[in-house]
């Protein structure tokens, strides 16, 4: 059942990406980039 729920999830994941990346508005973060950038980037959105 473990194994059910892992694969499951994973799968869910994957619908979720899926979505985002058709959907133009998303506004992409890089949790690399720093808190300040990416704060700029969310208010010039």
């Amino acid at each position: 059942m473990i194994e059910k729920i892992k694969q499951e999830s994973r799968r869910y994941a994957k619908r979720q990406l899926t979505w985002f990346r058709k959907n133009k508005e998303t506004i992409w973060l890089d949790a690399e980039d720093g808190i300040q950038n990416n704060i700029k980037i969310i208010l010039e959105g």
